[in-house]
């Protein structure tokens, strides 16, 4: 009963010095804020943006899944053909890529040969356009295509391979959504 009561009084002592605190330094800032209004000095809030901060209306990514089918013969190339699905937001008409890295299962890219499916890094990659006509808009089958001749594999045998997608906004020229990693096996005759 006596430590409650201890308690009490300290509780109320603190707030009651918290209140007198107040009462005190309230008239002072109130003049002080009296005084540079009246010299002509008004308060100002510098704001800097962030470089690397995206701005509300960069558009997202929600990766959903990905398939891949072996075997597709496009344009006489056989080769595989990923199927993506995923939700945009905030990318109404903005030009965008869909692409596919591949590398090699330890993580390494795997070397391109060929120019058109080839990154900047020089891994093999391949990627399709697409500009989204809602906010938001879902996409359950965009789908790229790659030859398997652009995996640059030439030694027979088994290859455990891997892949993720990622999307890319042309006009922001960023990154706005990637995938995980899609495993695979290539069995080259």
């Amino acid at each position: 009963m006596k430590n409650h009561l201890v308690l009490r009084v300290s509780v109320l002592s603190a707030v009651a010095l918290a209140l007198i605190a107040l009462l005190i330094a309230a008239p002072n800032s109130a003049v002080r804020a009296q005084k540079m209004f009246a010299s002509g000095n008004t308060p100002r809030i510098e704001i800097t943006p962030l470089n690397n901060a995206a701005a509300l209306d960069d558009p997202e990514a929600e990766y959903q899944g990905a398939r891949v089918v072996h075997n597709v013969t496009v344009g006489g190339q056989k080769g595989m053909r990923i199927h993506a699905k995923f939700l945009v937001r905030h990318g109404y008409d903005v030009n965008c890529w869909l692409i596919a890295y591949f590398f090699n299962d330890d993580g390494s890219p795997i070397e391109a040969n060929d120019a058109k499916y080839r990154d900047k890094e020089g891994g093999v990659s391949a990627h399709t356009d697409f500009t989204p006509q809602y906010d938001p808009a879902q996409y359950n089958d965009l789908q790229v295509f790659v030859p398997y001749s652009a995996l640059n594999l030439e030694e027979s045998g088994e290859y455990d391979l891997k892949f993720y997608l990622a999307l890319y906004d042309q006009e922001g020229e960023r990154f706005f959504g990637k995938s995980g990693w899609y495993k695979f096996k290539m069995t080259m005759p």
